[in-house]
This record gives C-alpha cells, structure tokens and sequence, in this order.
C-alpha cells in the first residue's frame, strides 16, 4: 500500500503528458520519387528491360535510380529515385523506346 501511494504523484503526472508526434518517413521518402506515365504497354511489345536499357543511358543517371516499373496493356508507369525525374521526363520526350518514340508525362498522384 505504501508503494501505491508513494508513485501516486508520478503516475499521475506521466498521464498527463501528452506523446509527441514522430513525424513520418514516407513523406521525406517520396519527395525524392517521381512516376513518369508513358504511352505504350504490353500492346506495343514493350517490357520493363527495354525502359530499364533506355533510361540507364540517359547521362547523370544510373540504374538504381530506376524505381518500380509497372507495364499494363495500354500504359506504362515508371518510377524514378534520387530527384532525377525531371531529366528523365524532358530526355525521354525525344527519346526510342524499342524503336518508338512514346508520350511521356508525369504521372497523376493517387
């Protein structure tokens, strides 16, 4: 009982305080992603080595700046790491992919 009434005071001053907030570590994380949306898919025979060789060949980037490749039957997206999406985007407006010149833009946000 003595014990009880000893750590009253502490405990009620631990319930009190209020927990600080953390702030969250995808936010930092995806300022430095950018999703470029390209035109062709699986129906121009398109495949995610054939972005993977073209975009590695852009100067100033490397192939770990490549993120996520999604290719679905009409579209393409093509996440790209370190801050380096606008140099993809404006190269890849005048670039082959596979032999064809694809729209790129950059990705609506879901």
């Amino acid at each position: 009982m003595e014990d009880v009434t000893r750590n009253k005071p502490a405990f009620k001053e631990k319930m009190n305080k209020r927990p600080t907030l953390k702030k969250s570590k995808s936010e930092q994380l995806n300022k430095q992603i950018m999703k470029l949306y390209f035109n062709g898919g699986k129906k121009k025979k398109l495949r995610a080595v054939d972005f993977v060789g073209t975009i590695a060949k852009i100067d100033g980037l490397a192939v770990e700046d490549i993120g996520i490749i999604t290719i679905q039957d009409t579209a393409s997206f093509v996440e790209i790491l370190n801050g380096k999406g606008p140099l993809v985007l404006e190269t890849m407006k005048h670039t082959k992919v596979k032999g064809k010149l694809l729209k790129v833009y950059e990705a609506n946000k879901k």
